[in-house]
């Protein structure tokens, strides 16, 4: 098995069983209306993205919708918090999870939502599509002063849980109320970030204590080696991983309810940008589904990588997002 191969054509993708999870997201989140005081951007806008691949792709993907609706941008330096860098005025641009978004901007001054309470951090509960519409209706609530929410794509870089299918059927697991009685002899693979917040997500809702936790690095998470090689059995990663369906892995049902949604969300400053800029971020919101940011992340993994700047821009051109020379 490969970790991660990239198709010759960018039509070649296959979802491979994850089409029915992946459309139980709340879908995009249209006709956002956003008060600037000017129809055309006058200024150079700064995008900021975080530094992994896909992250990056993201970034050059809309910077280059910009530039093709005549609106000067530039990519800025990778940032770990790129909603602190815009939020702190380095920056006019960034995309990130509806859920990271929603706790960032409920604690601005003045941030309230639409009934005049403050806005909270969600948790990871409920049934994964009606957490992820209740999180995005709560974040396209808020009012912060100087910055916008604009319209959530449909794609998603949630959490999930993976096996491979000779696990699924030694185990007969292929959801999470079967982890109970299996976690005992079970290895997790997790990120140190996360897994702070999962293990106490496993014990309560899936009464699940693992045999023991690897931790593991960005690197390993972005990828699925450690599943595949069987050095854990279960490994914590991103639905946007292309390694998950070229591996032909199973995510597991109801896997979501741990972990809390992250519906791709641009936020700007409202400072000097306008109407055009709006639009043309709002566009490549609009056509950026779960497939394409598996495809994103596919040309920019493994052995056949190509630079996020290259990818972003062939993306672009096979979706016709954008005028080809």
């Amino acid at each position: 098995m490969t970790e991660n191969t990239r198709p010759r054509g960018l039509r070649g993708l296959r979802l491979l069983g994850l089409g029915a999870l992946l459309l139980a997201l709340a879908g995009c989140t249209s006709g956002t209306d956003v008060h600037t005081s000017q129809a055309q951007t006058e200024r150079e806008l700064v995008l900021v993205q975080r530094p992994d691949a896909t992250s990056q792709a993201l970034g050059h993907a809309y910077r280059d919708v910009l530039a093709d609706a005549g609106v000067a941008a530039r990519l800025a330096p990778p940032a770990a918090d790129p909603i602190a860098e815009v939020l702190a005025g380095r920056a006019d641009v960034a995309v990130a999870g509806s859920s990271e978004l929603l706790a960032a901007l409920g604690k601005l001054p003045g941030a309230q939502g639409a009934a005049g309470e403050s806005a909270s951090t969600p948790t990871a509960s409920g049934a994964g599509a009606s957490q992820a519409a209740a999180t995005t209706k709560q974040l396209h609530e808020l009012t912060p002063t100087g910055f916008a929410v604009l319209d959530t794509a449909e794609a998603e870089r949630t959490g999930t849980l993976v096996v491979t299918a000779a696990t699924s059927a030694r185990e007969k697991l292929t959801g999470i109320d079967q982890l109970g009685a299996l976690c005992p002899r079970l290895e997790f693979g997790i990120s140190r970030a996360a897994k702070a917040s999962l293990v106490p997500e496993l014990s309560a809702k899936a009464d699940c204590t693992p045999k023991s936790v690897a931790e593991l690095t960005d690197e390993q998470v972005r990828g699925v080696l450690p599943v595949i090689s069987d050095a854990v059995q279960v490994q914590a990663t991103t639905l946007e991983n292309a390694g998950i369906p070229d591996n032909a892995l199973m995510v597991l049902q109801d896997a979501g309810a741990l972990f809390a949604p992250q519906a791709l969300t641009p936020l700007i400053t409202t400072d000097g940008v306008g109407q055009d800029a709006i639009k043309a971020v709002n566009k490549l919101s609009a056509a950026l589904k779960q497939e394409d940011l598996l495809e994103l992340n596919r040309m920019v993994s493994g052995r056949d990588a190509l630079d996020p700047k290259k990818a972003a821009a062939d993306w672009l051109a096979d979706k016709s997002l954008v005028a080809v020379p």
